[in-house]
């Protein structure tokens, strides 16, 4: 089944890679670009683009055409809900960046108008379609690191300077925050989606410390107690001195860290040639106890590589009333394929799309770490559902 695609804001900093991702899909046929910005779109245009439909298309006139049952949605975070609302009224599915609105307010009226019209939305976590990240999820849920005790997480990035500063990024009233509504809401929405866990409370301190005009934080450490009762660090920032300039060709630093009573897995998610390594005692490997496992991604131009270029087939198919797709990637040399804690032995991830439970959860998270900054105290959150 192949399908068109509508394409709502040109000018969003992931724009670019988000549109050559639906340029790689055989499932889509099409893509009819929108954007208020003429200018942005002229430039695309202007560029070699085979999917991209001629015409200057209005947004009314998109929502309107039937043979365009998708669109994507990259508005800046205070119009994005107005864009998604108007959308799903029309009838279309929905896939959007994170962290999808401005504020979690702001995704009431936008959750009843998706729920309403029975469409689906995706949001652009593409890390729960990582093959680690499922191979990760796969080895806590049996057992091989016991009871869950801790996680640490760092998403550490290119300082400001590198990033334009006037962008709307940087500004409160339009981005609702900084480096965790940006970036950090990714390993927030990875630590739960891998642990199965909720968080449950939160103590943060944040800050804006790169000495350029700027009004969301920039730099903030996060602990949140998870409903298992483990606790979970996350370190975020615009930090890093040495990078090129640009959001696509940034610098990091990054980690993920679960520690159990009965071993330990650690991960370094931006540094591919370095291995997982799990730690355990577990009875189910206690036959070899440390293992290092060495993976190769598959590669592609595709926003997240090729698990983004599979995360965005299976909405489609998915949204079309369709099947899965596999997997991507597979680790070198797996143990053996029968043993249900092999790397690469997980499930394939659920098609993902949900009805935007898991993104508003992951916006009160952050903006309890506001209030928690603001205050000095511990901000408690009412259990949710598992992400």
């Amino acid at each position: 089944m192949k399908v068109k695609i509508g394409f709502l804001g040109v000018a969003h900093p992931h724009a670019r890679p988000h549109f050559r991702t639906l340029e790689l899909l055989d499932e889509v046929s099409g893509i009819v670009a929108w954007d208020e910005d003429d200018e942005a779109l002229e430039r695309l245009r202007r560029e070699d683009h085979p999917k991209l439909e001629p015409g200057q298309p209005t947004f009314d006139q998109i929502m309107e055409r039937e043979d365009i049952p998708i669109v994507v949605s990259l508005a800046t975070n205070d119009r994005n809900p107005e864009w998604v609302i108007r959308a799903a009224k029309a009838g279309k599915h929905v896939l959007t960046e994170k962290p999808v609105a401005a504020s979690s307010a702001d995704m009431a009226p936008l959750l009843d108008a998706v729920r309403g019209a029975g469409v689906r939305l995706g949001v652009y976590y593409t890390w729960r379609s990582h093959p680690i990240v499922n191979d990760l999820r796969a080895l806590i849920d049996a057992g091989v690191i016991g009871k869950l005790l801790s996680v640490e997480g760092r998403m550490v990035t290119s300082q400001v300077r590198f990033r334009d500063p006037t962008h709307w990024l940087f500004r409160k009233g339009i981005a609702g925050g900084g480096i965790l509504s940006w970036l950090g809401c990714h390993w927030i929405d990875a630590i739960r989606y891998i642990t199965r866990d909720e968080v449950t409370a939160v103590t943060a301190m944040v800050d804006t410390l790169n000495e350029q005009p700027i009004d969301v934080e920039d730099t903030a450490g996060v602990i949140m107690r998870m409903g298992s009762g483990a606790i979970a660090t996350l370190h975020a920032g615009y930090l890093l001195p040495i990078s090129q300039a640009g959001y696509l060709s940034g610098s990091y630093d990054t980690y993920l860290g679960f520690r159990g009573l009965e071993g330990n897995i650690t991960w370094y998610p931006t540094e591919e040639d370095r291995p997982v390594v799990v730690e355990s005692t577990s009875k189910v490997w206690n036959a070899t106890p440390r293992r290092e496992l060495k993976y190769v991604v598959a590669e592609s131009e595709a926003y997240g590589g090729r698990y983004g270029q599979d995360f965005v087939g299976r909405f489609i198919t998915s949204a079309m009333g369709g099947g899965q797709s596999a997997g991507s990637a597979s680790p070198d040399d797996p143990e053996d394929p029968d043993d249900p804690v092999s790397p690469g032995s997980s499930e394939v991830p659920q098609a993902p799309y949900d009805d935007g439970e898991n993104a508003l959860r992951v916006l009160r998270i952050i903006e309890a770490a506001y209030r928690s900054s603001e205050t000095g105290r511990m901000v408690p959150l009412e259990q949710g559902r598992e992400g």
